[in-house]
């Protein structure tokens, strides 16, 4: 299969070793052509693609959860060497989840979807008492759920941007996991949350300050605070009142208008100080939050 920014595959199945977004798999598509970038955020991989009509063949070493912006027709769809099955057609937003190690054959017209890959590990990665649940995971295709739907969509758009924050994708990818746990497990033993201490939060809070112009990781954080992922971000909300991700947004913001106040230098400059990417998507982010772009706020200071 070429590298995916030449957009076409030769129709044969063909080992996907080397591509490291794919994992150890097997995958034959006709006429495969990636939509949007290819953003791998630790263990979990997002990104558009449209494929030709025909017959594909997946096997993988990674779970996968497929989204159908648009209306689809019917499709046969064969697990294993089982018997085939007829899907009916689905309206936008209907979700596939193929497990890690299944072999599925589907034969479909050509059309646009959503991807998210993951390796197995991460629901015991992200909370420990997932690992056992991960174990039980079927094929799960076709289904609904609106809520799984926009954390797909929201991962895609937030990759197709070209700057994905890695905290942003592991809390969304933690979400998903979560979610997609919930359809196989039903009463999942999550863990209740208490806050963080003064001791944990000021750990987190230090790192982050000191930090902000990397691209920090979820997991690195609740490492600090001594906490599996999921519990983490629950006991963070908690006692600072937002998420993770929405407060080290909220801490980049203001050191950017700090330096927009006591300094002279670049907006690219200090995007990159304010760990808010390059000048275009610092300039999106500031006038999302402050109504006004970083340019026009600097001149009003004046």
């Amino acid at each position: 299969m070429p590298a995916p920014n030449e957009g076409r595959s030769n129709g044969e199945l063909v080992s996907c070793t080397g591509q490291e977004w794919l994992g150890k798999s097997v995958w034959q598509v006709p006429d495969l052509e990636v939509s949007s970038r290819i953003k791998s955020s630790g263990l979990i991989t997002a990104f558009a693609y449209h494929r030709g009509s025909g017959e594909n063949i997946w096997r993988g070493d990674r779970h996968r959860i497929i989204l159908a912006p648009d209306e689809a027709p019917p499709v046969l769809v064969q697990a294993e060497q089982g018997p085939s099955r007829q899907t009916p057609r689905t309206g936008p937003g209907t979700l596939a989840f193929y497990p890690a190690g299944l072999t599925l054959r589907i034969v479909q017209p050509a059309a646009s979807f959503v991807q998210v890959l993951w390796d197995r590990d991460l629901h015991s990665v992200l909370l420990p008492e997932l690992g056992a649940a991960a174990s039980e995971f079927e094929l799960l295709f076709p289904f609904e759920d609106p809520l799984l739907s926009q954390i797909v969509t929201t991962l895609a758009q937030e990759t197709a941007g070209g700057f994905a924050e890695r905290i942003l994708i592991e809390s969304l990818g933690t979400a998903m996991c979560i979610r997609i746990a919930q359809h196989f497990v039903g009463h999942l033993p999550l863990p209740t949350s208490k806050g963080l201490s003064s001791e944990r939060l000021q750990r987190v809070l230090d790192y982050v300050e000191a930090h902000l112009d990397a691209d920090l990781s979820l997991t690195v954080l609740a490492d600090i605070a001594c906490l599996s992922p999921y519990h983490f971000s629950r006991s963070f909300k908690q006692t600072v009142g937002v998420g993770s991700q929405r407060y080290v947004i909220q801490r980049r913001i203001e050191r950017a208008k700090t330096l927009l106040r006591r300094t002279r230098q670049p907006l690219a400059l200090i995007a990159l100080e304010a760990g808010l990417g390059d000048q275009s998507h610092f300039t999106t982010i500031f006038h999302r939050e402050m109504g006004v772009t970083p340019g026009r706020f600097r001149a009003e200071l004046a």
